[in-house]
Order: C-alpha cells, then sequence, then structure tokens
C-alpha cells in the first residue's frame, strides 16, 4: 500500500491522511540517487545529482515520522476546507521510500476545468498538483535523505537550515574589519545580503587557515583578476564599496578565478568541489 498524507501548520507532529493507493505510486523514485553528495554550500549540483544525509535519524536534523514505523491508522482524514493549511505532504512508498513535497501557492491550480470523460465545466474545485520527483527522499533501508535544495526542506525539517552557514552579524563585522579591506562609510554591516553572509562564513574559514605569507599571494592573485577592485598600494587594502565588490574579494580568497589552458580565457568558478587525486 502508497500512503499520500499531510502535515498542517501549526500542529504539533500531527498527520492527516488523503489517499491511499494499493499499486500506483504518488511519486517517482528517482534512479540517479546513489552516489550521492555530502550538502556543500559552494556546490552547484548537476542534473542528475543528489545531495544526501547519511544516518539521517541519528541527526538532529531528523523528524519523528521518520523515527519509528509507519502507521496510517493513527491519522485523521483531512477535511475538504483544510488543504490551504496544509505545510507539506509526504507520501509512503514500498514500504521503504517516504517523498517530501513542501505546499506552495504555485501548484495549486484554481481555474475552470472539466474532465475528457466527463465533460462538466467546473470551477470551484481547486487542483493541486503532486511533483514528478519530490522535493526530497528518505530511503529507510539505507537511512538516508537525499534532496536537491535546501530551501525546499526548511518547512520540512526545520532544523536542517542549521547546514546553511551564514555569517551573524558579529561575524561580518569582524570579517569587514580585517586589516586588507577598507570599508567606504556608505557601505555597512546591515547592508551586506544573504548571499554574501554566506560567501563570508566560508571565507573565514580559508582566511584562518592561511599563514602571512599565504594571504600575501591571495592578494596578489585577486588584483590579477579583479583590476576593478580598487587597492591601495600604501596601505596594502581592497577598497570595498558595495555588494559586488564584496564578492569579488571573497571569489578571490577562495580562488574562484581561473585562467583556461587552452584560449587562455579567463572565468570564475561560481560552484567549487575538491577532487580526490587518491
Amino acid at each position: 500500500m502508497n500512503y499520500l498524507i499531510a502535515r498542517k501548520k501549526r500542529t504539533n507532529n500531527t498527520y492527516y491522511n488523503i489517499i491511499t493507493e494499493k499499486q500506483a505510486e504518488f511519486y517517482t523514485i528517482p534512479d540517479d540517487l546513489n552516489p550521492s553528495r555530502p550538502f556543500d554550500n559552494n556546490y552547484s549540483l548537476e542534473e542528475d545529482e543528489w545531495f544526501g544525509i547519511q544516518n539521517f535519524t541519528e541527526t538532529e536534523y531528523c523528524i519523528p515520522i521518520l523515527q519509528g514505523e509507519f502507521n496510517s491508522a493513527v491519522n485523521n482524514q483531512i477535511g475538504n476546507n483544510e488543504y490551504l493549511l496544509v505545510k507539506f505532504f509526504c507520501a509512503y512508498q514500498s514500504d521503504n521510500f517516504y517523498c517530501f513535497q513542501k505546499f506552495s501557492s504555485g501548484t495549486l491550480i484554481s481555474r475552470k476545468w472539466f474532465n475528457l470523460r466527463e465533460p462538466i465545466l467546473k470551477s470551484d474545485q481547486p487542483i493541486f498538483i503532486l511533483k514528478e520527483i519530490p522535493d526530497a527522499v528518505y530511503v529507510k533501508d539505507v537511512d538516508t535523505l537525499y534532496f536537491k535544495k535546501l530551501t525546499d526542506l526548511k518547512t520540512i525539517f526545520p532544523n536542517i537550515f542549521d547546514l546553511y552557514k551564514e555569517a551573524t552579524d558579529a561575524q561580518t563585522e569582524t570579517f569587514l574589519a580585517n586589516d586588507f579591506i577598507n570599508l567606504d562609510e556608505s557601505y555597512t554591516t546591515d547592508m551586506v545580503k544573504s548571499a554574501n553572509r554566506k560567501r563570508i562564513a566560508m571565507a573565514t574559514e580559508t582566511l584562518a587557515n592561511l599563514d602571512l605569507e599565504q594571504r600575501n599571494e591571495i592578494h596578489t592573485y585577486i588584483r590579477g583578476y579583479c583590476p576593478n577592485l580598487s587597492f591601495s598600494e600604501e596601505n596594502s587594502t581592497f577598497d570595498i564599496v558595495n555588494e559586488e565588490h564584496l564578492k569579488l574579494l571573497i571569489f578571490g580568497i577562495e580562488q574562484r578565478f581561473y585562467t583556461t589552458l587552452v584560449g587562455n580565457e579567463r572565468r570564475v568558478a561560481n560552484s567549487i568541489s575538491r577532487i580526490d587525486t587518491q
């Protein structure tokens, strides 16, 4: 049996039954889940790749429904007027797969329509669209959660966003106070947006592992690739005036700029992944 259930907003671990199917599956289980990649803020998945968190039930991100046996008998049937209160959907399939899909207004269609087998105009019956591939798949027999976008999971696994490192105000201020940064008065800590705060969290770790000589090499590297990023020879500082300047500086710290061997074309890597040479 396959089950589709829902969790509503402002309910304490309470699920509601929607549909039960003997054979039909609600979601397609991807055939490219493995090998999965550990989550990395700096890596953009290829089309056939998934992030995976192994031993998921042992992490602080796990939710109670995954920590026991599935039992739809303890759930009430959802009411017809309760769907707009849904937080996310969960399908339990083939006694092994938990498929999750967050609720969004984009998947709820309210239009005039008719069934080809019963051509009667309908206008007051909204339709919810199930994705072919869910936002996340938990595979019970390997205790692993697979997903593509961490942002899709925030309403399903509230604690999982801890994986998404973002510099706090204090950490952002500390980074901007580095002696190689000359921060313009018009650009303040509260103007640093989420994307750059995530980059700051990453760059802070990188800088902590660099000695003085390596930092100087990085400064030379940045100057070579970012001629529009003003540098003071006298003070050995980069002028940071806006978000774009800060992004370029951090990309330089992370050594994301490179030149192709053939063609001598300069490029920037928007996603990075270490290569195992073993």
